[in-house]
């Protein structure tokens, strides 16, 4: 799984603009449960507010198939709003997304992060 962070604001389909901490969530064909669980762990050290979770394919050419990505964002989904226990914005898995996105331009802002 990679991972592209920031803290900073999210927009989806001009609808509502969140802000917190953004994670852009890539799943590869050798992602498994454990790959989750240490992503989890990430996430919830980084996290400072808000989760919004982005399935969002194109950080890599490696890419797990539709059904199997799907399944991995989910599961990713639920060990968040465990561990976190916080609601967690979830932007749906499998339309097209239109987004806006606004990171401030500190160095920290933005990590790439791989599991």
């Amino acid at each position: 799984m990679k991972a592209l962070c920031f803290q900073g604001k999210f927009g989806y389909l001009k609808e509502e603009i969140y802000q917190g901490f953004v994670v852009f969530c890539h799943f590869e064909p050798v992602d498994t449960e454990k790959t989750i669980i240490n992503a989890t762990k990430k996430i919830a050290i980084k996290n400072q507010g808000q989760l919004i979770l982005v399935p969002f394919s194109h950080l890599d050419n490696k890419v797990a198939s539709e059904k199997e990505a799907g399944n991995l964002f989910e599961k990713l989904v639920t060990k968040c709003e465990d561990v976190l226990e916080t609601p967690v914005v979830v932007i749906p898995f499998g339309v097209e997304k239109e987004f806006y996105l606004y990171a401030p331009a500190k160095h920290s802002a933005v990590k790439f992060m791989s599991f």
